[in-house]
């Protein structure tokens, strides 16, 4: 069989702790080589597992119809798909591409031209049930393209005369068809039969251009072999996952690392696909190709293959050009899931699908299969299913293996594969948290993809709602009943095992690998537990961190302000001991909007104030989107790394209370805005602007952020 002896047991573990914990963070991930080189030992370490797996554990184990020996082919069965998947991704990441170089280019090239050698763009914007506040910022972002040749297109599926008018009053054409036929693929190939530009934008009705989204893109189509260029979607507002735990700022989402990470490497690969908005296509490519296809609830990767096998190139420029509006509850998050699960799952069935469709390559056909919707959500449920099956009825998976065994080949493989691809990205996250996130979301997306498998054709397009936030605290029922079922089964299957008249497992079972596999559930159970909550999230507008120095007047007296973050409705600000009472009339005076008038609503720390907008007329309202959404400002900071990261997940996981983002300026401590209030006056000395005079009573968050601040003069 499966010769072991020539190897200490402790050998393979060690080698891979220090392959992919000692020497791969010490190189760049950047080399292509070396890139592929670890995704390469990572997949060695799975193959080397899976023949020991089948071959000593699996292959001896007859059919004879038993329930323990059908559990050890089922669970085998679903430890080979998952491993399956796993070296697909490691196989996929072991390339990657960066654009922006290119994108550079393109900019220079846009500059050097005039209206005429540009071609023209036509922006489709499909809708069908969202609001004027979700709609006007996507339609005032489209219309503040910096880009000569444009036509702005709402393609109204939900036939409202209201919307009708308000595209006349932003001058943006409006189309409506005589049927809702095909969803959105249908809308955008009727638009496709009314438009006449060279190239063609879509964003989804929630997404807000940055103004040098074309001179960053249409440069891509000086090849003309390239038929379609995607940029990433980045949100505006929090996850629910992040919402919901608490975990905003420690710890990433699934739509930033696949936006980040997967798309990027998929580039490298040359099979990036669109993703319904955000996306830029040539009119004749989508011509040549019958126009969007409508056999898929997921048209966006189905018209992507459809190009691949014409021979058409699809590129990524991972460059955040554009903001939308994240599903703002579980419900509206496992909507769309399950119409991309779903999607997925039809493309297998389909003459144009990457199994049947001619002329697409073995990487193409295979980066296409829609391996982690089947393979994720079949498979991990018989693993949370396994330590419980264990505990109470004594089946076990792996009945030939022991302690050696496993040690030997089990842990040296899942080093290899959590170390290869948590090197290969560039996107961290808390690895409990990631894998109770794809836990969560199989309570909703399991029966989704059983369904589908049988009847792939059953269910049609379901928009995602956006912009319609639950009230008060929603609870995902579900999720609690099977989180605390899985969590109850699994204690009292300990304790119950302590009985001599129930013992179903030998009194030394809890030393072996299963009391590590039973703890972890538990864990990633509870943390799924922690998920299921939603919370009032209190927002009527997302605000966007600007730190930029303004004025603001009292009774006419001008202020030097520092404006911390803006919002639609309202704005924080940095003002100084001598800030007006709560109530008090100010206008700010916000560069490229205005004067915006403004009533003083609370007071924030020592010296910040919040103050709420009042009612602006059309025009303010639309130049002050632009401002807002627009430009590159974000309304989070940055994901933190390190020790930090990791106690503040914990924190939450062990059970602390869940905290409510604030302003990133008011977490400072207020001893550093105190010490920079410089109410005598005087020059300060900053590690980040020396010298800097500052006034009796102001301000000036540069100074609060700085560490070692001193009075120099």
């Amino acid at each position: 069989m499966f010769d072991t002896a020539p190897l200490p047991t402790w050998l393979p573990s060690a080698l891979a702790v220090l392959i992919f914990v000692g020497l791969a963070p010490m190189v760049s991930m950047r080399r292509p080589l070396l890139r592929a080189g670890v995704a390469a030992l990572a997949m060695v370490f799975a193959l080397r597992y899976a023949i020991w797996r089948t071959m000593e554990t699996v292959v001896p184990v007859p059919w004879d119809g038993s329930l323990q020996n059908a559990w050890v082919w089922l669970f085998w069965a679903a430890e080979m798909l998952l491993l399956f998947e796993g070296t697909v991704y490691l196989l996929m990441v072991a390339r990657r591409r960066d654009r922006h170089a290119e994108a550079d280019d393109n900019q220079r090239w846009y500059r050097e031209q005039t209206a005429a050698t540009l071609p023209s763009v036509d922006v489709l914007v499909p809708t069908y049930n969202e609001g004027w506040d979700v709609l006007q910022k996507t339609l005032v972002g489209a219309l503040a393209l910096d880009y000569p040749n444009i036509t702005v297109y709402v393609l109204d599926d939900g036939a409202r005369d209201w919307l009708a008018e308000e595209c006349r009053a932003l001058n943006v054409q409006y189309l409506r068809r005589p049927d809702r036929a095909h969803a959105k693929a249908g809308n955008i190939n009727h638009a496709l039969r009314h438009t006449h530009g060279d190239l063609v934008l879509v964003f989804d009705a929630d997404f807000v251009a940055q103004r040098d989204f074309l001179q960053r893109t249409v440069g891509f189509f000086r090849d003309e072999r390239v038929g379609l260029v995607q940029v990433p979607h980045h949100f505006f507002n929090t996850d629910p996952v992040q919402a919901n735990l608490g975990v905003f700022q420690k710890h990433a989402d699934d739509q930033e690392f696949f936006f980040t990470d997967i798309m990027a490497c998929r580039d490298g690969w040359g099979v990036a696909f669109s993703c319904g908005s955000n996306s830029l296509a040539r009119r004749t490519a989508l011509e040549a190709v019958g126009g969007i296809p409508t056999d898929s609830i997921t048209e966006d990767i189905l018209t992507s293959i459809v190009l691949l096998q014409r021979g058409w190139q699809t590129v990524y420029l991972n460059e955040r050009l554009a903001r939308g509006l994240a599903p703002e509850g579980l419900a509206a998050m496992y909507t769309q899931r399950a119409r991309w699960a779903r999607g997925g799952i039809q493309l297998l069935f389909l003459k144009n699908g990457p199994l049947f469709a001619p002329g697409l390559t073995f990487i193409q056909r295979l980066f296409f299969l829609p391996i982690s919707w089947v393979a994720t959500n079949l498979c991990l449920p018989l693993m949370i299913l396994g330590p419980l099956l264990f505990l109470w009825l004594g089946l076990v998976a792996v009945p030939s293996a022991i302690g050696a065994d496993l040690l030997q080949f089990q842990v040296p493989m899942l080093i290899a594969m959590w170390g290869g691809t948590r090197r290969l990205a560039t996107v961290h996250r808390n690895t409990i948290i990631a894998l109770a996130s794809t836990v969560f979301a199989t309570f909703r997306l399991t029966p989704a993809v059983v369904h589908s498998l049988v009847r792939p054709f059953a269910v049609g397009f379901k928009v995602t709602p956006k912009g319609k936030l639950a009230q008060g605290m929603q609870v995902d029922g579900r999720a609690v009943l099977i989180s605390l079922g899985v969590i109850g089964g699994m204690v009292s299957g300990m304790v119950v095992n302590q009985l001599p008249s129930f013992e179903r497992v030998p009194p030394d079972a809890f030393l072996t690998p299963s009391l590590f596999w039973g703890t972890m559930t538990v864990v990633v159970m509870f943390a799924c537990l922690l998920m299921s909550f939603e919370f009032d999230r209190r927002r009527g507008e997302e605000r966007f961190e600007v730190r930029e120095m303004h004025e603001a007047s009292v009774d006419g007296a001008r202020h030097r302000v520092e404006v911390i973050d803006v919002s639609t409705t309202g704005v924080a600000m940095a003002w100084g001991i001598a800030r007006p009472a709560i109530g008090t009339s100010i206008v700010l005076h916000l560069s490229d909007v205005g004067a915006l008038p403004a009533v003083v609503t609370r007071h924030i720390g020592e010296v910040g104030l919040g103050a709420q907008f009042e009612e602006l007329d059309a025009v303010t309202q639309r130049v002050l989107i632009a401002k807002i959404f627009t430009h590159a400002y974000e309304n989070h900071g940055k994901v933190v790394s390190g020790t930090a990261d990791r106690l503040g997940v914990w924190r939450r996981l062990a059970g602390a209370p869940r905290k409510r983002e604030v302003p990133g300026w008011a977490r400072l401590p207020r001893a550093e805005v105190a010490s920079a209030e410089g109410r005598a006056g005087g020059v300060y000395s900053t590690g980040v602007r020396p010298d800097l005079r500052v006034g009796p009573g102001e301000a000036y968050p540069r100074l609060v952020e700085a560490r070692g601040l001193r009075k120099v003069a």
